[in-house]
């Protein structure tokens, strides 16, 4: 596929002066781990960076679930694992920006890394990957390092 997969990126709530600059690692972390999971231009995806009060409304209208969290997706189509969905959209990322910061911080890695990693997972969960069951989550986990691993090359 020709060109890198289209990202819409957009804030949404109360974030910090932080923000502006996960924000622009976001869309290149994001496209780097898109072209080396195999999408190309013909792909496209949104992905809100967003404060807590934002994420938790949304995991309550979706999931039923009063509380935020790091990352949650929403994949358009259905997919066996790592199997490339039609040209189009394939879904969209909503990742909490200060829920992000607190588990960096907890875990001693940097807001960055972990930011990379939570969009990796979420783009593994739009093209068919879940950790539901301790096999699929082993194989989730080491397609996150692979495609973490490219991003950092």
């Amino acid at each position: 596929m020709r060109g890198g997969i289209r990202i819409q990126l957009d804030t949404r709530g109360r974030l910090g002066s932080y923000a502006p600059a996960l924000v622009a690692r976001a869309e290149g972390s994001l496209r780097c781990a898109a072209k080396a999971a195999g999408l190309g231009g013909g792909h496209e995806l949104s992905v809100i960076l967003c404060d807590n009060d934002w994420m938790r409304r949304v995991n309550r209208r979706w999931r039923e679930m009063d509380q935020s969290t790091d990352v949650l997706a929403f994949p358009l189509h259905e997919l066996p694992p790592d199997q490339v969905p039609p040209p189009g959209a394939i879904g969209d990322l909503v990742v909490s920006l200060p829920y992000l910061r607190r588990a960096a911080r907890e875990l001693g890695v940097d807001p960055e890394s972990h930011l990379d990693l939570l969009l990796v997972h979420g783009l593994l969960h739009l093209l068919g990957h879940d950790h539901d069951r301790p096999r699929r989550q082993a194989i989730m986990r080491r397609r996150e390092l692979d495609l973490l691993e490219r991003i950092d090359s």
